[in-house]
């Protein structure tokens, strides 16, 4: 599992690929408030990870939060691409 700065690296990867945070922002639906937050908090919602990953090629299980990471990954039967 990723850790915190490692999830927040891979959220500014996202940013940097959706040239910078107003178009990112722009791109997803989203303020750029709400990224400021994933940012301090150290995680994507899973909609929104997901979502990041089919956007901006950024895997969604660096972004997500990690506690439902592990279970996603540990779970047999569910979709995990």
């Amino acid at each position: 599992m990723s850790t915190k700065d490692a999830r927040v690296a891979a959220i500014d990867e996202a940013i940097r690929r959706g040239g910078g945070i107003v178009a990112f922002s722009k791109a997803m639906s989203i303020t750029h408030q709400a990224v400021y937050n994933w940012r301090n908090r150290g995680w994507a919602p899973i909609q929104r990870a997901v979502a990041m990953e089919s956007i901006f090629g950024v895997d969604r299980y660096e972004t997500m939060d990690p506690s439902v990471a592990r279970i996603l990954i540990a779970s047999p039967g569910v979709s995990n691409g």
